[in-house]
């Protein structure tokens, strides 16, 4: 019985187990001889050409450095701007015909940004004969009048740099930054550039507020601050120093009130808090006792309003 029961125990294991895997056999490596010699010898003709071209690298330069091949042929500008290609092309020093070897690109570059007018400069060879200029100009956003000056011109980029002159015959319509001189120019903690910068931030801000119309200046007073001056209506308006969108809100709801009656207007100041204060011309007709001050109406925007002042 025991030895039937051990049969049937195999039997059924077996069964269970069923076939076994047979392994499989491994990746066969041959090697071509063949391939082997024919990598070798690449490998040697690479390191031969390699030591050859290091032992001959200066004959090889001085021959790059003399033959036509490499003469420059053209120098091409690309730019957008007011500069002539002929100008930036003498300026940066680079003839043609000059090995292309031989071309000092940083001395280039460093030649075109001494022109005023040059935002950035970036010269590049581009072989075997070419060089290409890439120029970037400054873009002026107002012209700035030095008081004590003659004729004391000069464009202002977005930033508040004064990169050139304006040249005399020059048209452009651009407002001006007055009532500085070259003393509040002059030294690294100068007055005149922080006001130049707010000055262009009034510019700015008073685009966006087409009732008050188109600035055709910005006076620069170092007490009173900032007094903007529209083509229409043709008015001082005192901003005085700061909160620019807020005194303009304020004003752009007050002067079209006075639409067709701009002309009574001698000033208007801004520079007292939540009020526009409006000041008229003396009338024609006036009375010899001075009239009260005048009336007050309130903006829809809930400030105190605008006061206007007959007389001086």
């Amino acid at each position: 019985m025991a030895g039937a029961r051990g049969s049937t125990d195999r039997q059924l294991v077996r069964r269970k187990g069923g076939r076994r895997r047979q392994a499989r056999p491994g990746p066969r490596v041959t090697i071509d001889p063949a391939r082997v010699r024919l990598a070798l010898r690449w490998t040697l003709g690479a390191a031969v050409l390699a030591g050859a071209g290091f032992l001959g690298l200066p004959y090889a330069r001085e021959i790059a450095r003399t033959h036509p091949y490499f003469a420059v042929r053209e120098v091409a500008v690309r730019h957008r701007g007011k500069l002539g290609d002929e100008a930036l092309r003498s300026l940066s020093g680079i003839e043609p015909g000059v090995n292309i070897w031989d071309v000092d690109v940083e001395d280039a570059e460093t030649r075109l940004l001494t022109l005023g007018w040059v935002r950035s400069a970036l010269v590049r060879r581009e072989l075997p004969n070419r060089v290409v200029i890439q120029v970037r100009e400054h873009r002026p956003v107002a012209i700035l009048a030095v008081a004590d000056e003659e004729p004391g011109l000069y464009y202002l980029a977005a930033n508040g740099r004064i990169f050139a002159p304006v040249v005399v015959g020059a048209t452009y319509d651009l407002p001006y930054v007055t009532g500085l001189g070259r003393a509040d120019l002059a030294g690294s903690e100068a007055f005149g550039p922080r006001a130049v910068r707010r000055a262009l931030a009034l510019l700015r801000h008073a685009e966006r507020y087409p009732q008050i119309g188109v600035a055709s200046e910005v006076h620069v007073d170092r007490t009173r601050g900032l007094t903007l001056m529209p083509m229409r209506p043709a008015l001082p308006i005192d901003i005085g120093w700061g909160e620019y969108d807020v005194k303009l809100a304020r004003l752009a709801e007050v002067l079209p009130r006075w639409a067709g009656r701009e002309g009574e207007l001698r000033r208007v100041s801004c520079l007292f808090e939540d009020e526009v204060i409006l000041r008229t011309r003396p009338a024609a007709r006036a009375p010899k006792r001075e009239p009260k001050a005048g009336t007050r109406t309130t903006p829809k925007t809930g400030t105190r309003g605008a006061r206007v002042a007959t007389g001086a």
